[in-house]
């Protein structure tokens, strides 16, 4: 009862909002802030704060007999973030420091703080920079793209499982030491990144149980090609109704000779695996109009013959519309997320639509998504009486 009270009362407020905002001009409580720095000579600090406030209700749990799917409601924070950084010592030397603690209070998630991101970056010039720490890996446009710019409330289902394709603990924010930068005025942008990638003691495999015992290091390279004045000034997907941009992406990832530990009378050769990801992706809006698409596919290849060879791809297409006067943005997904392209029958088809309010920009926002998943016979998520589910999702974000 109390979180179908909370949920009806955030629901209100959402409406109060949306009609607050009517003939409005620019964001209802002023424009977007960005933390607050305090700067001494060269160096400066800035701190940021974000929350994300969440409900969810709809086919969430599967029924006591685990043969369908059952209504429930779910009040948690999807995302706390304490955001620390600046340069250090000099202008061209930057650092950043952000710990997390996402779904706090989910159902089945158990609370705890984590660093997300840990770096130190060289700004060389805009061809040639470089930055070692822990940090995203430069694959997927719609990861790489930070959660507070996101068009629709959850990421695809396809780039958050590609997300986990090469680590057990945070495979996307890894320890690495990368290369980047600008051509041209922007119109190429590149990075090449060398991080751990799967590492020693690992569970890899679970049926049957597979632990890591060495590995070649993981490799990771992406282009970013744009027009002419349509260069992307930083990566968002919703801009709303400022500028425009063209993108088109392409990267890879591989790591080679994934040892698992000796499993009697197997040699080492009989006992490797070798991981690859590729992925090719379109972003483009103009003022109100953005939309974007994204294609990726990973291959799990393995000379032990107890476990399975892999090969998941999805691909999705999204777009959303900024009305100006209303600071409101109607949003759209339509994905098809293959969990293994060798098997038949093992598709998830996701469709999303909704709508997003902007108070003051990004910084504090409201999103309402109803997102419909149907799964094929033999898809991880089809229950025995039940091959679909709707959830709907209702999220705020306040971020200063």
């Amino acid at each position: 009862m109390k979180r179908i009270l909370a949920a009806a009362t955030i629901m209100s407020l959402f409406g109060l909002a949306l009609c607050s905002q009517a003939g409005a001009a620019g964001f209802y409580f002023g424009d977007e802030t960005k933390g607050a720095t305090v700067t001494s000579n060269e160096s400066d600090f800035n701190i940021r704060i974000r929350l994300q406030p969440r409900i969810d209700y709809g086919d969430l749990i599967k029924s006591k007999d685990s043969k369908s799917y059952s209504t429930e409601s779910d009040l948690y924070l999807r995302r706390v973030r304490l955001e620390m950084g600046g340069a250090l010592l000099a202008k061209t030397i930057k650092y950043n420091l952000t710990l997390s603690a996402d779904k706090w209070e989910q159902t089945g998630h158990t609370g705890s703080v984590g660093v997300l991101y840990s770096f130190v970056q060289w700004e060389g010039d805009d061809a040639y920079n470089v930055t070692i720490g822990k940090a995203k890996l430069p694959y997927s446009r719609v990861s790489l793209t930070s959660s507070s710019k996101q068009l629709l409330i959850e990421r695809p289902a396809s780039t958050e499982a590609a997300k986990k394709v090469f680590g057990k603990t945070d495979p996307y924010y890894q320890p690495k030491l990368a290369v980047h930068g600008k051509f041209l005025d922007g119109i190429v942008a590149y990075e090449a990144a060398v991080a751990d990638g799967w590492q020693n003691g690992e569970a890899i495999h679970t049926t049957p149980t597979r632990t890591v015992y060495k590995s070649n290091p993981l490799y990771v390279g992406r282009v970013e090609l744009s027009p002419p004045g349509w260069v992307e000034k930083s990566k968002s997907d919703a801009h709303l109704g400022k500028g425009q941009h063209l993108s088109l992406g392409v990267n890879v990832a591989s790591q080679s000779s994934i040892e698992y530990a000796q499993i009697a009378p197997a040699t080492a050769e009989d006992n490797r695996e070798h991981r690859t990801l590729k992925g090719i992706d379109l972003s483009g809006h103009y003022k109100g109009l953005t939309a974007q698409f994204e294609y990726n596919d990973w291959k799990i290849e393995t000379s032990d013959r107890a476990v399975p060879n892999s090969h998941p791809k999805g691909w999705y297409g999204q777009a959303g519309y900024y009305i100006e006067d209303l600071n409101v943005e109607p949003v759209a997904r339509y994905e098809i997320y293959d969990q293994d392209s060798k098997k038949p029958e093992m598709a998830e088809k996701n469709s999303t639509v909704g709508v997003n309010w902007y108070g003051k920009g990004h910084s504090f926002k409201v999103g309402l998504n109803w997102v419909r998943t149907r799964y094929e016979d033999k898809a991880s998520g089809r229950l025995i009486n039940d091959n679909r589910k709707n959830v709907y999702q209702l999220q705020g974000q306040m971020y200063f």
